[in-house]
């Protein structure tokens, strides 16, 4: 099983399932697949499980609450369930600074018209909150950072594919999604970064 770990923009902390913290990276076999494959030939496909897209999607829910340097928050649960070429995404996040509030994140993903794309067919968001912390919950706009970031859910998932390979010396040149009954279909394409 491939574990997916996000770390936090702007501090070396890294969120894990269940929102426990720890301070050093810990490698992830997936990512590492992808890495040692775009670096060898420069090309990466494979038919994704739900669990395997799960951990790609924690990238993209964390990213909503990221830069927010005075709110902390972990992902509490991730999950995506794939059939009839369609995704849905059920995640939470727990808020958990300076506030109390839970957010629950709801999508369908499904295949675009052009080939090789997906577009958003749901979204919903719920925050469980008290009266005080829905107020700065609407100060902080997760519902409009969701919906920003997921039109165009190619572009959110290239960014957290990118954001994974480019530590692990990969520049991200191509991407290719395709929802099939059971899985997703990926194939990515990339080029090791010349460092000087």
């Amino acid at each position: 099983r491939d574990f997916v770990i996000i770390q936090i923009v702007k501090s070396n902390k890294i969120i894990m399932g269940g929102g426990d913290f720890m301070e050093k990276p810990v490698q992830v076999p997936l990512f590492e697949q992808v890495a040692a494959e775009l670096r060898e030939k420069g090309t990466f496909q494979k038919d994704l499980t739900g669990q395997d897209v799960a951990g790609i999607m924690r990238g993209v829910v964390e990213s909503l609450v990221s830069g927010q340097n005075a709110v902390r928050a972990s992902i509490q649960s991730m999950s995506v369930n794939i059939e009839r070429q369609q995704g849905a995404v059920s995640g939470a996040i727990r808020v958990e600074k300076p506030i109390s509030a839970t957010i629950g994140i709801n999508c369908v993903l499904a295949n675009d018209k052009t080939p090789g794309r997906l577009r958003l067919v749901q979204l919903d968001v719920k925050e469980k909150a008290g009266f005080v912390a829905k107020m700065a919950l609407k100060a902080v706009n997760i519902e409009g950072k969701a919906q920003e970031a997921l039109s165009d859910p190619n572009r959110a998932l290239t960014q957290t594919l990118a954001l994974q390979l480019e530590p692990r010396g990969i520049k991200l040149t191509g991407v290719d999604l395709q929802f099939k009954d059971t899985a997703l279909s990926v194939s990515l394409m990339g080029v090791p970064i010349k460092r000087k």
